[in-house]
Formats: structure tokens, sequence, C-alpha cells
């Protein structure tokens, strides 16, 4: 009986390490799902930050206001007043991102003094778009492929909003 109580024991104690493997394999498993939680998380805060600083942008655009009235926003000394109040506003409340912000007049006048090229701000009562582009790195990406590539995986995302101008004073040419 001694025999199988010593075989028994010799038994039990190779087992010992098999818990501790199983225990990090799935804590390994655990981890990288938390983590990836965590990123898509993250990643759709920076979504809907982004969505509500070009809605604020628009929102405050639509008047035709711009941060400084008294240095010839609407004058025609300083033409790209209303455009820039509109690219500062998205930077602002994008809190820590950085997106890439872009102001077109999709429709209407469209007249210079708004801004040039594919940048414009609009006059009065035209349709105007403000779009904010923003690329997202996932860290677990850059978790999971440590040999370099994470560089190259990433989720890009664009967020607009177009509004029509209301009929605000032109400025002055």
């Amino acid at each position: 009986m001694s025999h199988l109580n010593g075989r028994f024991l010799a038994v039990r104690k190779g087992e010992a390490g098999v818990s501790l493997i199983e225990t990090a394999f799935v804590a390994s498993i655990f981890l990288v799902l938390f983590f990836a939680i965590w990123d898509f998380a993250f990643m759709c805060y920076a979504k809907a930050t982004m969505e509500n600083a070009v809605r604020t942008a628009a929102r405050y655009a639509i008047t035709g206001n711009c941060s400084n009235p008294n240095n010839g926003c609407f004058n025609g000394q300083n033409q790209q007043g209303r455009l820039q109040t509109i690219v500062n506003l998205v930077s602002n409340y994008s809190w820590a991102f950085t997106p890439t912000v872009s102001v077109s007049c999709v429709q209407g006048g469209c007249g210079s003094v708004y801004g040039s090229g594919g940048n414009n701000a609009g006059g009065p009562g035209d349709l105007v778009q403000v779009t904010a582009t923003y690329v997202y790195h996932p860290i677990i990406l850059q978790i999971l492929y440590s040999n370099g590539q994470a560089g190259t995986q990433m989720y890009t995302f664009t967020v607009s909003s177009t509004f029509k101008n209301e009929t605000f004073m032109p400025p002055a040419s």
C-alpha cells in the first residue's frame, strides 16, 4: 500500500507545473483580448470626439462668425479669418487628436474672399462641408506585430458635416 502512495505522490508532483502553464496560457489570451477591447473602445472614443469637433465647428461657422472680427474678418482685410476659425475650432475640440481638416464650399457663389483653392468657408447662403480625417494606429497591433509591420496597420476614418450658411453680412471688397 505504501508503494501505491509513493507512486501517487510522484505523479502528483509532476502535475504541479501543469496548472502554472495553463494559467500563463489563459492569462496571455485574456490580456490580449483585454487590450484589443480597450483599443477598440479608444478608437470609438476618437471617432466620437472628431464627430463632435466637426459638428461644433460647423454650427459656429453657419453664422458667419470668426474668432477675431475686429481683425478684419468681414471687411476684406483678413480673408482667411472665417476659414482659420473653423479649422482652429475642429483642432481645439479634437482634444489630443490631430486631424487633417478641410473646409470646402460645395454649392453657391463660393466667393474667393472666404478662402482660396480647395479651402473655402463660403459666403452667405453657400453650402459648405467641414471634413476631418484622422489616422488611428491601434496599440494592440504594435504588441502583436513586434517585427515592425505594425506601422502599416492603421484605421483611417473621416467625419464630415455639411451646412448651409445663414445670410450673414458679406465682407466689403
